[in-house]
């Protein structure tokens, strides 16, 4: 028979940061040494003491099922990390524990959109959020984060963009792929206009533990009157270096939390129950590895960044947070893609082209510093000397 894809998977692509990916590994499987700045995951291993809480949780028989919501501890520990960090006031019950903050971000948009809704999405962005509107049939409105304002949104394009059919507006501080914090006035703003036009806001913040130069990570669901309105979004991924334990979480007023359990339910059933053990240890245990490994990125942070503008015809706005650098390469005179393409081959290095975030990243390059400091050196070395023999 003839396999028919859905209406709705149309527009949906294949990843194009795997795509980057798998050739910069089969490259590397070739033996050519290839320095990968596209994926965005620490190169630093998960802390000991997260492993060894897992590994007791298997030891003591935490291998079946868990309530779906994930585990009551872990709740309640995301709860008071929630209050004491985000100022954000929610109980154990008003918590799911995701399969990564991948699912945590689908979540709101399955359970709450409708088809021919609105849905407003900061651009460029991490893809996943274009893709998710569409699969549910709802209609991605693309925010520009403009260089010129140093990437943040700007109130003037939002009220712009705003429709009777607006339902939702997603958020990414600090935001993957520019780095980017959007700060307190500028979500106060935001806040105004979501309460005004009776917006649901979704703010992924899964980078919020790796910000720079004392900038101040702002959680918009902590303004007054965004609790009942936000869906906060994070995960042990990015801080303590947990991207295979697939483990996330969404938090939010109760009434939401129950319709986006009906979905995770359905799904996924329940996180992972050992993991769950070592997401409750990293919360609760000692937090230096997650500080020390912020001094890491920060230092290669400066590194990159003083590279890059060191370059002709490459520009580099210093990112404020998460370990993305998000380059103008417009002054190559290359597209995106033939600039990743002749990076990759002529100089070993692995970046992701900026229309994969979105239309607005046209123009630019993403480049995790999530290597070591060595090879981010080594990469830059190569790229201005590839450079210098065209």
């Amino acid at each position: 028979m003839a396999i028919r894809l859905a209406d709705r998977m149309t527009g949906i692509k294949p990843s194009g940061i795997r795509k980057v990916f798998d050739l910069a590994n089969k490259m590397a499987s070739e033996g050519k040494e290839i320095v990968n700045l596209c994926i965005g995951r620490p190169d630093f291993d998960t802390p000991v003491h997260i492993k060894e809480a897992a590994k007791r949780a298997l030891d003591e028989g935490h291998v079946h099922y868990t309530p779906n919501p994930g585990i009551e501890e872990l709740r309640q520990a995301v709860a008071d990390k929630l209050l004491a960090d985000n100022e954000i006031k929610v109980s154990s019950n008003e918590v799911i524990v995701t399969v990564g903050a991948n699912e945590a971000s689908f979540l709101p948009v399955i359970t709450f959109l409708n088809p021919g809704d609105e849905v407003m999405v900061n651009d460029p962005v991490w893809p996943h959020y274009f893709y998710c509107g569409l699969a549910v049939g709802a209609k991605v409105v693309r925010l520009p984060l403009r260089e010129e304002n140093g990437f943040l949104p700007d109130i003037k394009d939002v009220e712009a963009l705003t429709t009777p059919k607006t339902r939702m507006l997603i958020l990414n501080t600090p935001n993957n792929p520019t780095g980017a914090c959007f700060p307190r006035p500028v979500l106060q703003e935001i806040a105004q206009w979501a309460k005004k036009n009776d917006v649901l806001v979704v703010s992924d913040e899964i980078y919020e533990k790796l910000v720079y130069d004392g900038t101040e990570h702002v959680s918009i669901a902590s303004l007054p009157g965004m609790a009942e309105r936000t869906l906060t979004v994070n995960g042990w991924s990015k801080a303590y270096s947990m991207t295979g334990w697939r483990l996330g979480y969404v938090a939010g007023p109760q009434d939401a939390i129950d319709g986006m359990l009906k979905i995770h339910q359905y799904t996924v059933t329940s996180a992972t129950s050992f993991a769950q053990y070592g997401g409750l240890e990293a919360l609760r245990g000692p937090q230096d590895c997650v500080e020390n490994m912020r001094q890491e990125f920060d230092r290669r942070r400066q590194l990159i960044v003083e590279a890059m503008n060191s370059i002709d015809g490459v520009r580099c706005v210093e990112p404020k947070g998460a370990f993305y650098v998000f380059p103008n390469i417009q002054g190559l005179g290359m597209t995106p893609e033939e600039a990743c393409r002749f990076f990759l081959e002529e100089a070993g290095v692995a970046m992701v082209p900026g229309p994969e975030f979105g239309e607005y990243g046209d123009g630019y390059l993403r480049a995790a510093y999530s290597e070591s400091y060595d090879k981010i050196e080594r990469g830059m070395e190569r790229l201005a000397k590839a450079l210098g023999s065209r």
